[in-house]
């Protein structure tokens, strides 16, 4: 049995409920036969439930499908430079459950393991489900994941190099654990939560203490050969701009990134010093003249990264979050009219600040290990 089978027969459930099998069939395209064995295995595996509750032409009513949110759930983790958020989904994608924790930026690969796993006891007994509920984890991380979604090949932030995550993680959770890049998943849970169509193609920027990005391409996410692709970050935007971290000048991570922006205030500033984007958020809503200059400054390299990216991808929506969260909404119109100005008139796509804000990474982890459930083990 084909696992894209078993995922369309599940994703059209999951957005129509209370559908016959007939009905999946017309909408799907596939054979009843196929259907039939589709949603016998979901069924078996606890993610269907069957209903009479259809309207009857003269006998029983007809059964229909359901998906089950009552004792199926993912569990959705995200790393981040010094936190991690989790969140406990049911499989229509509500959370019902959320924790967030701090830790020092040295944690072990093996301390971070114990530190999830404590995080999904606690999530466990707040949300009073058993530990068998739990289907599957998903793991967001700074940095690039192997093509199996099992290993940590490189974080720069976290300092760390060919790590095995996935099974450190399983040993420790005995559930099936799949990793991804977190401006993969932030792209993917708006593309979600956002409810856009099927034949939407969104593009993502996660900006914080890097610039990541994401792509979603019919329902997908677009990885690359090895799981590294889209880079963007590391695109140039300004070729006589400062020195990145890659050692080129002038990419997008160097001039847009959230310790650039707070390291241009400190700098510029002759009196006030400022320790996050919060602060800054304040100081231009007082009308402070540099703050005001330099968020507008964001505004633009970020609306040029928008419609270079635009340009080549031809998205259907662009969509921006991640710790630069706080000031988006006061950021988000001026990107907006900039990247309109500079993007060709056959490429122009809605640009939009995220929805989920923090919970993003955790919220896309959790959908997309429920996927992986179903593609790897139904």
């Amino acid at each position: 049995m084909e696992p894209d089978n078993v995922l369309e027969v599940f994703k059209t459930v999951q957005k129509k409920s209370l559908i016959s099998r007939t009905e999946i069939a017309k909408i799907t395209k596939l054979s009843p036969s196929t259907v039939g064995r589709c949603t016998q295995r979901l069924l078996d595996k606890n993610f269907f439930v069957e209903k009479r509750v259809g309207k009857s032409s003269g006998g029983r009513p007809p059964i229909l499908l359901d998906i089950n949110r009552e004792n199926c759930f993912s569990v959705g983790i995200e790393v981040g430079e010094s936190h991690i958020d989790a969140v406990l989904l049911n499989l229509v994608n509500e959370i019902i459950e959320s924790k967030s924790k701090r830790f020092s930026n040295h944690l072990s690969p093996d301390a971070l393991a114990d530190d999830i796993k404590s995080m999904i006891d606690e999530l466990i007994v707040k949300a009073q489900i058993s530990e068998e509920d739990i289907i599957s984890v998903g793991v967001g991380l700074p940095g690039i994941v192997s093509a199996n979604q099992k290993r940590l090949l490189l974080s720069p932030n976290l300092k760390w190099e060919n790590v095995e995550m996935a099974s450190l993680l399983e040993s420790k959770l005995n559930k099936p654990v799949f990793l991804d890049n977190g401006a993969n998943l932030m792209t993917f849970a708006e593309y979600h939560f956002n409810k856009l169509p099927s034949n939407a193609m969104v593009l993502g920027i996660i900006v914080g203490r890097g610039i990541g990005t994401g792509l979603v391409v019919k329902e997908s996410i677009f990885r690359g050969v090895n799981g590294a692709a889209l880079e963007a970050g590391h695109s140039v935007i300004k070729t006589d701009g400062p020195l990145c971290s890659c050692g080129r000048r002038g990419c997008a991570e160097a001039l847009a990134s959230l310790p650039r922006l707070i390291e241009s205030y400190n700098k510029l500033s002759k009196s006030k010093k400022i320790d996050n984007v919060k602060e800054l958020n304040d100081l231009f809503l007082k009308k402070d003249q540099l703050a005001v200059e330099l968020i507008n400054e964001e505004a633009y390299y970020l609306s040029v990264l928008s419609a270079n990216l635009a340009n080549i991808f031809n998205p259907s929506h662009i969509i921006i979050g991640g710790e630069i969260s706080p000031i988006l909404p006061i950021m988000i119109k001026t990107i907006n009219n900039s990247f309109l100005e500079q993007v060709l008139i056959t490429n122009r796509c809605e640009l939009m600040s995220s929805h989920l804000n923090e919970k993003s990474i955790a919220y896309g982890a959790a959908i997309m290990a429920i996927e992986k459930e179903i593609e790897e083990y139904i």
